[in-house]
């Protein structure tokens, strides 16, 4: 428990209701990164955390004695792993396609269950380990259906979409750590702010140019902003203050289903029979692994 007064253990909203919601806002985050054409991806991270992080500023001034400078830091680095985040997924999202790149991102419960584990937190259950399982099948079965590849770097695609599920677990983790204390209002708008100030020198070191898009690519850059980052990682953050960070990376698996069903409408990468029947799979394991029975959410 990170130093400061801890905050109620009773949530306002039910975390399950945002969790949803989440799920639902961030499958759109790779259809919106496609359609930011001409946007480098710490640009597309550095726009939307920005925005976010002054959307919730007016929180912080109120929340001054839940600022505990333990957590702050905690913030900054879990900003960092965000940062790191958004760079290595959104890049993997120009080498390959939306759907392996999804699916190789939300593999983050694997490595989320592994560290609560391993850092003496919440041990998951078998049935959670088992749902996993069944979910991992169904993204195999995706991932080696037959959909093609954007260009013969699709390997540093996947690279890339894996190192981004990675850095996504610590996020989460430390996030949970952090929200312990600071409530989601403050968390949100530091988070989200200290994530761009890392992300901004790398812009500039890079030379990517932060302004100068198209229509097209504004209207995606603020998709992004008001849904996968306001409502998506928001509500992450939020569901992570009650919830173990690998059920909610769990829900996340849900996020290829809905990525795969946008790419198929608006970018024409339509899913094969296989694809379909992992996304059926997926459905099924991610079910069971976060709807533990009594005796599961008893021992946790």
């Amino acid at each position: 428990m990170p130093p400061g007064v801890p905050l109620s253990d009773r949530p306002p909203v039910p975390p399950a209701l945002v969790l949803a919601v989440s799920i639902s806002a961030v499958s759109a985050a790779a259809l919106l990164v496609r359609l930011a054409d001409g946007v480098h991806p710490v640009v597309a991270g550095f726009w939307r955390t920005a925005a976010v992080g002054l959307l919730l500023a007016p929180s912080v001034p109120r929340a001054r004695s839940q600022l505990h400078p333990k957590a702050v830091a905690v913030t900054v680095l879990a900003a960092l792993f965000l940062a790191g985040h958004f760079w290595a997924w959104f890049e993997s999202l120009h080498h390959t396609t939306v759907l392996r790149s999804t699916l190789l991102v939300c593999l983050t419960p694997i490595w989320a269950g592994a560290a609560e584990w391993l850092l003496g937190g919440h041990k998951p259950s078998p049935r959670f380990w088992g749902g996993i399982g069944i979910a991992l099948a169904g993204v195999g079965l995706m991932a080696t259906g037959g959909s093609p590849v954007l260009d013969e770097g699709a390997f540093t695609g996947d690279i890339l979409a894996t190192l981004g599920g990675l850095l996504a677990a610590a996020y989460l983790l430390a996030g949970r750590y952090a929200r312990q204390t600071i409530a989601i209002g403050p968390y949100g708008a530091l988070v989200s702010g200290a994530c761009a100030l890392w992300l901004l020198p790398v812009a500039v070191v890079l030379e990517a140019p932060l302004s100068g898009f198209s229509t097209t690519a504004w209207l995606a850059l603020l998709g992004l902003t008001l849904g996968p980052q306001l409502l998506g990682h928001i509500g992450f953050n939020y569901s992570v203050r009650y919830l173990p960070a690998y059920v909610v990376t769990a829900a996340v698996l849900l996020e290829p289903v809905g990525a795969a069903a946008l790419g198929a409408a608006v970018l024409g990468e339509i899913p094969t029979q296989a694809e379909m029947l992992g996304a059926a799979v997926v459905l099924v394991g991610v079910g069971l692994a976060t709807v533990p029975g009594r005796k599961a959410t008893d021992s946790e």
